[in-house]
C-alpha cells in the first residue's frame, strides 16, 4: 500500500492519499510556539491500516523539527501520544483558561475547512451553479493553445469518518 502524507498545511491539515484520492487528513493549528492538532479522520473503508498514525507522527515529527510544542485535541492524537512516549517532550497540556480559546480556534478551522469542500464541489440538482470564470484573454500567437490545468479533487466520494 502507497500511503503519501502531503504538507498542506497552507490549507490547514496533513492529508494521506492512496493512489491520488485523499483517504485521510489531521488537521493543524499553530498558535505562536504551539501546534494544535484538533481533529483527525481516515476514511471508514481505510480506517486500522496505520494511516492515522502516519499521519500523527508527520504532524509531530514536523512540529519538533520546526521547534514547537505539540497539543493533542483529537481523541486519537491524544492518544497516539500516549503511546509514543518519545514524543513527550513536545506534548504540552492545556493551561487553565485556555480551553475554550483552543475549542474556538479548532472550530474556525473546521468551519474554513467546510467553507473550501462547499467551493469546490459541484452544485446538486436544483442548486444554482456559480458563476464561471471569465475566460482568458486571447493568446497573441496563434500556435499557442490554453494549457487545461487540472483542478479535480482527490477526495473520496463520500467523507471520511473519525479515525
Amino acid at each position: 500500500m502507497g500511503i503519501e502524507i502531503a504538507d498542506e498545511r497552507e490549507d490547514g491539515h496533513y492529508a494521506a492519499y492512496l493512489d491520488g484520492r485523499r483517504v485521510g487528513f489531521a488537521t493543524w493549528v499553530k498558535v505562536k510556539d504551539t501546534v494544535i492538532l484538533p481533529h483527525a479522520e481516515v476514511h471508514p473503508s481505510m480506517r486500522g491500516q496505520g494511516i492515522g498514525s502516519l499521519l500523527a507522527r508527520r504532524a509531530f515529527d514536523d512540529a519538533r523539527a520546526e521547534r514547537h510544542l505539540v497539543l493533542p485535541r483529537c481523541p486519537f492524537m491524544r492518544r497516539w501520544a500516549d503511546l509514543h512516549p518519545d514524543y513527550r517532550d513536545i506534548v504540552r497540556t492545556p493551561r487553565p483558561g485556555e480551553m475554550v480559546a483552543l475549542d474556538n480556534a479548532a472550530h474556525a478551522v473546521r468551519t474554513m475547512e467546510s467553507l473550501q469542500d462547499m467551493s469546490h464541489r459541484r452544485p446538486a440538482s436544483g442548486e444554482r451553479p456559480q458563476a464561471p470564470a471569465p475566460a482568458p484573454a486571447p493568446s497573441s500567437s496563434p500556435s499557442s493553445s490554453p494549457s487545461s490545468s487540472s483542478s479535480s479533487s482527490s477526495s473520496p466520494s463520500s467523507s471520511p469518518a473519525r479515525s
